[in-house]
C-alpha cells in the first residue's frame, strides 16, 4: 500500500472513531418556525353559558338562552324573540332576579311585548317564574313594544312604544313608561306615563 493510500485510510478511521452511533447517517431537519396549528372550532351548543358560581340564575343576565325559557307564542308558527334582559332583586330575597322582555316574530307590523321575571335562586337549567308576565294588563290597548328595561329598589321600569285608539301597530306613536312592583305574588302596575309623537316610531 502506498503511503498516500495509508494516510487516507488513517484519516477515514479517525473520522469514524469520532462519530457516535446516533450521529452516523443522521440528516438534520432544517431549522425554522414550528408549523402553525389551528384549534378545532367549538360547536355553539357546547360553549359554556355565563352563570353564577353557585349554579343559580343570579348572574346569567343576557348570557342565558332565554328564548328557550320564555313563554311560547300563541301561534305555534311564531317564534319568541328576546328583546331585553335586566337583572335586579324584585322579590326582596337578597338575590338578583332576571327580567326578560320578549315578543314574537311577525310578518307584518309587530307583536306586543311581555316581560317575564325569573327567580334568581332557581337553578340555571330550570328557571322559576315569579308571578304573571308584566305588560299583559296593557297589551290589548297599548300594544307595547319594549325598548328599555331596568330594575331599581325592587321596582321594574319598562320603556316602550305603543298605540292608542287612533293608531295601529303599523304606526305606533306613543312613548310609554311603566313601573311595576311585586305585590302578593304578582306584579302590579304603579305608574304609567305616555307622550304622543307626531310621527311613527321605529320598531326595530
Amino acid at each position: 500500500m502506498s503511503k498516500r493510500a495509508a494516510a487516507v485510510s488513517l484519516v477515514a478511521l479517525a473520522l469514524l472513531a469520532g462519530c457516535t452511533p446516533d450521529e452516523k447517517g443522521r440528516t438534520d431537519a432544517p431549522i425554522g418556525p414550528a408549523p402553525a396549528t389551528t384549534a378545532s372550532p367549538v360547536a355553539p351548543e357546547n360553549l359554556p353559558e355565563a352563570e353564577d358560581p353557585t349554579g343559580t340564575l343570579a348572574a346569567v343576565g343576557d348570557g342565558g338562552d332565554w328564548d328557550n325559557y320564555v313563554a311560547a307564542c300563541a301561534n305555534a308558527e311564531q317564534e319568541p324573540i328576546v328583546q331585553h334582559v335586566a337583572v335586579g332583586d324584585v322579590n326582596a330575597d337578597g338575590t338578583a332576579d332576571a327580567l326578560v322582555a320578549r315578543t314574537c316574530d311577525a310578518s307584518t307590523s309587530y307583536f306586543p311585548s311581555t316581560v317575564e321575571a325569573f327567580d334568581g335562586r332557581s337553578p340555571v337549567e330550570a328557571p322559576t317564574r315569579i308571578g304573571k308576565p308584566i305588560l299583559t294588563d296593557v297589551g290589548p290597548t297599548d300594544q307595547p313594544w319594549v325598548i328599555g328595561l331596568s330594575v331599581k329598589g325592587g321596582a321594574v321600569t319598562v320603556q316602550a312604544y305603543g298605540t292608542d285608539s287612533a293608531d295601529s301597530n303599523a304606526c305606533p306613536k306613543l312613548k310609554l313608561t311603566y313601573r311595576y312592583e311585586l305585590r302578593g305574588g304578582d306584579f302590579e302596575q304603579t305608574d304609567r306615563a305616555a307622550t304622543k309623537s307626531a310621527t311613527c316610531l321605529a320598531i326595530e
